[in-house]
């Protein structure tokens, strides 16, 4: 093995172990499935309902812009936040890529990120008027 790849394993290794309290802060119902078919169902739709917060308050936030312009850079940065969001969950589960458990573990990843950012969104749409770094209708 050459040290450049096992950098690289090694650094693998150390972002699935930093995943793992996250993973075991996971909310119990999925923690008490008794297989691994049903952790990855479980922790999928729990993916899929922080997929739908996300789309309610990314509608809300667009409600909130009057200006084409601005929703049109709203619907743009969304797009490359998903991108960036799946990208990211890919590398970051490389670990268990050949695994039964990769899908709990990129629905994690997805849920993860998705929950943070919603928090970002939230944070927009709830911003207080003359906050410079929020988003505005005009």
């Amino acid at each position: 093995m050459t040290r450049g790849r096992g950098l690289f394993m090694a650094a693998g290794l150390i972002g699935l172990l930093a995943a793992a309290p996250a993973m075991a802060q996971k909310r119990d119902d999925c923690s008490a499935k008794e297989n691994q078919a049903d952790l990855n169902a479980c922790y999928g739709q729990e993916y899929q309902r922080a997929d739908a917060t996300l789309n309610q308050i990314y509608k809300q936030l667009m409600a909130k812009l009057t200006d084409a312009a601005d929703q049109a850079l709203l619907k743009t940065a969304e797009e490359a936040w998903i991108g960036f969001r799946d990208k990211e969950c890919d590398f970051e589960t490389v670990g268990t890529r050949d695994g039964s458990v990769h899908p709990m573990v990129v629905s994690i990843c997805l849920t993860d990120k998705t929950n943070a950012h919603i928090t970002e969104l939230k944070a927009q749409l709830n911003c207080p008027e003359g906050d410079l770094g929020c988003v505005h209708a005009h």
